[in-house]
C-alpha cells in the first residue's frame, strides 16, 4: 500500500514539474516588439491550438507524461484559461437550453423534404439499431455477456483489446457470418482514462487520401481531434494485420467500423485511415453521435462512406473548441 501511495505521489509530482517546465519554456502568444508595444498572433481558424507533439498514443511511462501535460495545458487554456468560472457554468446553462428548444423537425422537414418511408428504409433502421445494440451493450457490460447478449460466440472474437489506456480505447473485431461483415466496435468514453482521450482536443493536421480503382484520386487536407487521431492510429496498427488476413480469407465479406460517442468519433477517423490500404478501400463507418472531431471538408470528403446518427439537438456532436469561442463571444455580448 505504502509502495503505491509512493509511486502515485512521485508520478503527480513529476506530472506537474513537467507541467509548469513546459509552461514556463513555451513561447506566449504575446511579445514586446522594437517599440515596447505588445503584439499579438492571431491564428486563423484555431491554428494556435495545433499541436506539437507526435501524434500517437504513448508507449512509455514519460510519453504518458507528457501526454496529459499537454492535455492539462490545454484544457486550462480552453476554459478557466478564458473563462470566468461564473461564466463557464453560465455558458454551459445556456447552451444546454438552448439546443433543447431546437425543433430540427422545422430545420429539415419543410416543403422541399420528402418523407422516407418503405421496406428498405425500415431495413436500414433495423440495421442501425442492430448496431447502436451492440455499442451500448460493448460499452455498458462486461465482454462475456456482450457475446451473450449479442449471439456471438468466442469464434466470432477474431481481436480483441479489453482495457483501455490513455489514446488507447478498448474495441474488438467480429466476424458475422450472417451478413458477410467484419464489425470493429470501439468503446465510448467508459473510465478516465476514455476521459483523458477526449479532452486531448488539441487541433492536429489529418490529411485523407482518396483511394479509387487502386489508385489516389484525391488528397484533402484538414485538421481533426489530437486524442481520436492518436486513438485511431493505434487501433488501425493493432487492427490492420488481422482485418487484411480475414478478408483475404473472405474477399466477399464487407468492413464496418462502429462507434459510440468518443468511438463514434473514433471510428470515422479510424475509417479515412483504412481506407487508405487498397484492402480496405471499401470499409464503411456507422458513428452514433459522434464528438466532433475534424474540420468541414474533411467530414465532406466521407459522406459516401461515414454514416452520423445523432439524436436531435445532441450536444456531444456539436461541441469543439470552436463551437466553445463562438458561445463566449455570444455570451460576452449579453452581458
Amino acid at each position: 500500500m505504502a509502495t503505491a501511495t509512493m509511486a502515485t505521489a512521485a508520478g503527480a509530482a513529476a506530472l506537474l514539474y513537467y507541467t509548469l517546465n513546459k509552461k514556463i519554456q513555451s513561447n506566449p502568444l504575446t511579445g514586446d516588439d522594437e517599440n515596447g508595444s505588445d503584439v499579438q498572433n492571431h491564428a486563423p481558424l484555431g491554428i494556435d491550438r495545433v499541436s506539437n507533439r507526435l501524434i500517437q498514443a504513448p508507449a512509455t511511462w514519460i510519453e504518458t507524461i507528457s501526454t496529459l501535460s499537454e492535455t492539462l495545458r490545454f484544457t486550462y487554456s480552453e476554459t478557466l484559461g478564458k473563462w470566468p468560472i461564473g461564466d463557464l457554468a453560465f455558458g454551459i446553462s445556456f447552451l444546454l437550453k438552448r439546443q433543447g428548444n431546437l425543433h430540427f423537425g422545422h430545420i429539415f422537414g419543410g416543403n422541399d423534404s420528402s418523407r422516407l418511408k418503405g421496406p428498405e428504409i425500415a431495413a436500414d433502421l433495423r440495421y442501425l439499431l442492430n448496431l447502436l445494440t451492440l455499442c451500448w451493450h460493448f460499452s455498458k457490460k462486461p465482454f462475456p455477456s456482450f457475446l451473450e447478449e449479442t449471439g456471438y460466440s468466442e469464434e466470432d472474437v477474431l481481436l480483441q483489446e479489453p482495457k483501455a489506456g490513455i489514446l488507447k480505447p478498448s474495441f474488438t473485431v467480429l466476424v458475422d457470418h450472417k451478413t458477410k461483415s467484419f464489425l470493429l466496435l470501439i468503446r465510448g468514453t467508459h473510465s478516465v482514462k476514455d476521459t483523458l482521450t477526449a479532452v486531448t482536443g488539441a487541433v492536429v493536421p489529418f490529411h485523407h487520401t482518396v483511394v479509387h480503382d487502386g489508385g489516389v484520386s484525391n488528397l484533402v487536407l484538414g485538421y481533426a481531434h489530437c486524442g481520436m487521431v492518436a486513438a485511431a492510429r493505434w487501433i488501425a496498427k493493432l487492427a490492420t494485420p488481422c482485418i487484411v488476413k480475414n478478408l483475404s480469407s473472405h474477399p466477399d465479406y464487407k468492413l464496418t467500423i462502429v462507434g459510440h460517442s468518443l468511438g463514434g468519433g473514433t471510428a470515422a477517423l479510424l475509417t479515412y485511415v483504412l481506407r487508405e490500404r487498397k484492402e480496405m478501400s471499401t470499409a464503411t463507418c456507422v458513428a452514433f453521435a459522434p464528438a466532433a472531431c475534424m474540420t468541414w471538408e474533411l467530414a465532406e470528403s466521407g459522406a459516401d462512406f461515414v454514416t452520423s446518427v445523432i439524436n436531435g439537438a445532441d450536444l456531444v456532436p456539436t461541441f469543439s473548441a470552436a463551437s466553445v469561442d463562438d458561445l463566449r463571444a455570444e455570451i460576452l455580448m449579453c452581458s
